[in-house]
């Protein structure tokens, strides 16, 4: 796939900023460049950092995946003052808590199944059809979407989203396993200074990885419960209309 723009965003105070354009959908169509993202947090953003963000990709919204509890901890950084449309939309409500966060990896061996243990959730399907709904909007583009690290709860919307408008598995999951480099930096930096270590949850190996069979145990999973992704939201309460309108905003 030969790409338009540069799939992968650099800043120096943001991490894992990538464009979700480009992917052909299974009619020939393609998702467009520059209308939706998909980052880590932007706690730390420098001024230089939030003038490309305004200036080169015109940002004009923002949707905060998450917890209040995160929120509250590492804030909006100079996002609390910018001229952008922001959505707090928690993903994981106690995300960020370390025992909480410690006690829900024990029980897995995969991502996936995290994924897939979450998603489940009544309350968690409702704020999926939220964001969807923020992002099926053109006037809110350009747009996007972050979580703390830009992996997971980033990671599960963006799959649905590419999967809602026609993108393959293939292509979902290779947009997945992208953000491994980015992990295997932060973990890098996490091990180098013994005080951060020391706050960050005593989670499996496996956390630190976006690897392929992760996010292919999550789709085929959701489909099995559920039929299809679509065949999820609509269990979830989303409205009729949703796919072609995500499919008007999104598809060049």
């Amino acid at each position: 796939m030969k790409e338009k723009y540069p799939r992968h965003l650099r800043f120096k105070s943001i991490m894992n900023f990538r464009d979700l354009g480009g992917y052909r959908t299974r009619n020939n169509r393609t998702v467009a460049w520059r209308r939706v993202f998909r980052s880590g947090e932007f706690s730390r953003i420098t001024r230089e950092d939030y003038q490309k963000l305004k200036e080169e990709i015109k940002l004009a919204t923002v949707i905060d995946l998450r917890s209040d509890f995160e929120v509250k901890r590492q804030g909006l950084g100079l996002l609390a003052q910018a001229d952008l449309k922001y959505h707090n939309i928690p993903f994981i409500p106690d995300g960020g808590n370390r025992e909480e966060d410690e006690r829900r990896f024990r029980t897995f061996t995969n991502m996936g199944q995290f994924y897939m243990d979450i998603v489940r959730d009544k309350g968690y399907g409702k704020r999926i059809n939220q964001a969807m709904e923020i992002i099926a909007g053109a006037e809110n583009h350009p747009l996007v979407f972050h979580c703390a690290i830009g992996k997971d709860r980033t990671g599960i919307l963006a799959a649905m989203l590419l999967s809602l408008v026609g993108v393959p598995d293939e292509d979902i999951i290779e947009d997945y396993t992208l953000s491994g480099p980015y992990m295997e930096e932060l973990l890098e930096q996490i091990n180098s200074d013994p005080k951060t270590a020391e706050n960050v949850p005593q989670v499996p190996n496996y956390f630190w990885k976006a690897l392929p069979e992760s996010m292919e145990l999550f789709l085929t999973t959701l489909r099995k419960e559920y039929g299809s992704i679509p065949g999820y939201l609509e269990s979830m309460g989303s409205k009729d209309s949703l796919i072609e309108r995500l499919k008007a905003a999104l598809l060049a």
